[in-house]
Formats: structure tokens, C-alpha cells, sequence
């Protein structure tokens, strides 16, 4: 039964991989990339990773524990190191109701608590990049809307290409973020709508930031103080 399973994989494998180049390789065919044929491997990884820990306990089920720490002690601590390297401004156990120690956590947890349901932010459009963000999602954490980012929803626009102009349209607007001033903000807030802005510290000179901590403010667009 394994060995066919495991045949059965690799056939599976084969032929997805020449669907996956018919696909890409193409230049007529780039507007099929969108289909992400390569995710066929999350299956084979899946079901490869469960056959080799299924052999591997089944040729140590009857060794003693030192053979078992020997094995499976570097692994954790090879992933412990990747995770740490990965994310090493967020805690490796997050728990429920405590507070985080990450910044861009504690202000998305202010967000969420202290501003109305309908507000629309405005956040740096690289700000999963940046040292120290970890790759939280402010949508997901803060639960607001804020507008189209570089890094996330670039890919969501691969799926939905009708998105494309709105996103586009956005992210141009949010160019040089970086040097914004006041009058860049009032800007966004007569287009889009944006009420509310996350700021990297010192932050920009005559907005209202009701919150700051280590690293960041929160401020409104509207008012100047």
C-alpha cells in the first residue's frame, strides 16, 4: 500500500509539473500564471513529509529515547533558529490576552480598541517589510480598512485581476511615503477617504496622534493641532 501511494505520488507529481511548463513557460500564456500551478507541490510536500516521519517511526518505534532526542532535538532546534532569524521582533508563544511586546502589535490592539469601526487608515505601503513588523496584517490585527499595500495585496491582484486599477491606483498615490508631509495626507484624505494615519516615530508635525509608543503614532488626517 505505501509503495503504491507513493507511486501513485510521483505520477501525480510528473504530471502536474508538465501542466505547471506548459503553463509558464509560454510568454502567450503569462495571463494563466494567475491559476499558480507550482501549488501542486503543497500536496506532494504534505503527503511525502507524513510517509518519511511514518518510516522513520516505524524503524525507531523500538530504539530507546536517545535515538528519538538525537533525532528529533536538532530538528526543533534547526526550526527554533529559523523561526527566531524569521521573526525576532515578535514572542515565539503568543498567548490570549496578553499584551505584546512588538510595537506595530500594540498599536494594531489600540486601532482595533480605540478608533471607530469605519475608520480608513493609511499605512506605510511597505510596512510588512520594515524591521520590526514581522509580517503582521494590519486588516487581520486592527480590523480596519486601510489602503492597497506593496507587498500582500499584489498577489491578491494576480488572483482577482480586475482589482488591478483600484490597486494600482493606491499604491501610486502612496509613492514616496517617506517624505510626506501634512498637505500629503489632507491629499489622500479628499480622495480616498483616509481618516486615519499609522506613522513611523517622530511622525509628521501638525497632525493629532491620540497614540504612540516605542515606534509608531497613530494620527488623525482632519485634525491639525
Amino acid at each position: 500500500m505505501l509503495a503504491g501511494l507513493a507511486t501513485r505520488l510521483v505520477v501525480y507529481g510528473v504530471f502536474q509539473l508538465g501542466v505547471a511548463i506548459v503553463l509558464l513557460v509560454p510568454p502567450n500564456l503569462a495571463r494563466l500564471e494567475s491559476f499558480q500551478p507550482m501549488r501542486f507541490l503543497h500536496l506532494l510536500y504534505l503527503l511525502f513529509v507524513l510517509l518519511a516521519g511514518g518510516l522513520i517511526g516505524q524503524k525507531l518505534q523500538h530504539t530507546g529515547r536517545l535515538r528519538w532526542a538525537a533525532l528529533v532535538l536538532p530538528l526543533a532546534a534547526v526550526m527554533f533558529f529559523a523561526q527566531r532569524q524569521a521573526y525576532s521582533a515578535s514572542a515565539h508563544f503568543e498567548f490570549p490576552g496578553t499584551v505584546p511586546s512588538n510595537p506595530w502589535l500594540q498599536a494594531f490592539d489600540w486601532i482595533r480598541e480605540n478608533t471607530p469601526a469605519t475608520g480608513f487608515f493609511a499605512i506605510d505601503p511597505h510596512y510588512m517589510e520594515r524591521p520590526g513588523e514581522d509580517f503582521h496584517s494590519f486588516r487581520a490585527l486592527a480590523e480596519h480598512s486601510i489602503l492597497a499595500d506593496v507587498t500582500k495585496d499584489a498577489s491578491v491582484v494576480t488572483q482577482v485581476p480586475g482589482l488591478a486599477p483600484l490597486w494600482l491606483e493606491e499604491v501610486q498615490a502612496q509613492s514616496g511615503w517617506e517624505h510626506f508631509g501634512v498637505q500629503d495626507f489632507q491629499r489622500l484624505h479628499a480622495r480616498f477617504g483616509v481618516d486615519w494615519l499609522v506613522l513611523k516615530q517622530p511622525g509628521v508635525f501638525g497632525l493629532d496622534c491620540p497614540y504612540r509608543n516605542a515606534a509608531l503614532m497613530v494620527c488623525r488626517v482632519g485634525g491639525l493641532q
